[in-house]
């Protein structure tokens, strides 16, 4: 079990996934999103192909599914070449097992991946061989009734990616803390249509993540105070003034945190030798 899910924003996809994995009574912690080519990571341009898949069932069928898909789908010339020989390579997958495993045994798996390659980039979900499109956003595994309804209040597509980063990261929290079978670390991936696609570092989604909670404690107070009319609009006015002030420290500290670990990563990697952390949270090569 486990919760994956894919957003479009302005100017690309986002995906995202829990780390846990449930077999029987144990529980185990496995990366579940892959990016393709991985080396390219932070390198590639507007228009080199890249791929992230996040997937929810049998754990050696996702394997193989992904890696099958990008043997097949990494010389495609043109991007809809490319969107073409995923969903093939997905179902020669299933066709191929399926003549191996007895009939009613062939391993499953849910999928959820985003293609990037020549200034565009697409959403899909597939259901065991079965692929189809996502013009919004797509999600699988056992959290998904909490991923789409969050996603159903909150996501456009016409929204800023950072914002939707914020959402990728809520959405995996609410799944953690929620639904059973959901946990571990929270990994998101960005496909950028303009290229420098990214992984981001476990630590920056939990910030995020305990940013927002803030939020929400602070707006939630409101929520029902603004339907009742019992209360008068000057108290209410008063009720909304003390809302915004604590939303704006919220935003204050975060801002100086960011700022602080900023300059904090980036004289202690100089002082370690490594390259200096990029905003993203990936390496940045030195000038």
């Amino acid at each position: 079990m486990t919760i994956a899910a894919g957003y479009y924003f302005n100017g690309g996809i986002i995906l995202c996934a829990d780390t846990q994995e449930t077999v029987g009574i144990a529980k185990t912690w496995s990366p579940k999103l892959i990016v393709e080519p991985n080396e390219n990571i932070g390198k590639d341009s507007r228009d080199d192909l890249m791929i992230a898949v996040a997937g929810s069932g049998d754990g050696p069928m996702i394997d193989k599914l992904v890696e099958r898909a990008w043997k097949d789908v990494k010389d495609a010339p043109t991007f809809e070449d490319a969107c073409i020989r995923m969903e093939l390579s997905i179902e020669a997958t299933y066709e191929h097992y399926g003549k191996i495993f007895q009939a009613g045994y062939v391993p499953s798996a849910q999928l959820v991946y985003g293609v990037k390659m020549q200034g565009q980039s697409k959403l899909f979900g597939a259901e065991g061989p079965i692929v189809n499109e996502k013009r919004g956003y797509a999600s699988v595994g056992a959290g998904y009734y909490m991923a789409d309804f969050l996603a159903s209040r909150m996501h456009q597509r016409f929204l800023p990616g950072p914002q939707v980063l914020l959402l990728a990261a809520y959405t995996i929290f609410q799944c953690k803390e929620h639904v059973d079978g959901c946990g571990g670390d929270t990994h998101i991936a960005v496909l950028h249509d303009t290229g420098r696609c990214i992984r981001l570092d476990p630590w920056r989604t939990d910030f995020w993540t305990d940013q927002l909670n803030r939020v929400d404690q602070i707006i939630s107070t409101l929520l029902l105070s603004a339907a009742d009319y019992s209360t008068t609009t000057e108290n209410f006015k008063k009720e909304l003034d003390v809302a915004m002030a604590a939303i704006v420290r919220v935003h204050a500290d975060g801002e100086q945190f960011s700022k602080d670990w900023k300059k904090y990563t980036e004289t202690s990697f100089r002082a370690m030798g490594f390259p200096k952390q990029s905003a993203s949270g990936t390496s940045e090569p030195e000038q």
